[in-house]
């Protein structure tokens, strides 16, 4: 029997103010929800008001485990470019593991300046989608796709093809 998480959570710094990324956000979030619950939570982007990075940083990354904690997750994920790389198929394996061990999971992503060492630290594992750069808003597009594609591969349907 394949498992499938019984949440997921995106936790992630700032909102999907551009609105085709905001629409790709929707779409894929209807779909995964077709699987499993699908919480996606979006904390305050410090770096705008001005703050250095370092302090943007450490401000969101508190914000960020804020959620994750109130939420009591189990396994949580931070999504950084100097990440564990996957394919898809692995990426659709590792998600039956932790599934299977914990249910409910977590991904952390954070805006422009990225995620705070001690989040990285702190984090269970750490995740890449990608060695390149992606926009914010683009990052939690891409892990979007990429869990509904992992959750299709779990399912044994087509859409990886």
């Amino acid at each position: 029997m394949i498992s499938l998480p019984g949440t997921l959570t995106i936790a992630a710094v700032g909102k999907m103010r551009t609105p085709h990324w905001r629409a790709a956000q929707e779409d894929y979030a209807k779909r995964i929800r077709r699987y499993t619950q699908l919480k996606i939570v979006e904390v305050r982007d410090y770096l705008t008001g001005g703050m250095t990075d370092t302090v943007a940083i450490r401000r969101e990354g508190a914000a960020l485990t804020a959620a994750i904690a109130k939420a009591k997750i189990p396994w949580v994920i931070a999504m950084d470019a100097q990440g564990k790389r996957t394919t898809s198929q692995g990426l659709a394996r590792y998600l039956h593991n932790q599934a299977s061990t914990y249910r409910d999971v977590a991904f952390l992503i954070g805006g422009p300046a990225g995620l705070a060492p001690d989040i990285l630290a702190s984090a269970n594992d750490t995740l890449s989608l990608s060695p390149l750069t992606f926009p914010h808003e683009l990052a939690r597009v891409v892990l979007l796709e990429q869990l509904y594609r992992a959750l299709t591969i779990l399912s044994g349907e087509q859409y990886h093809k």
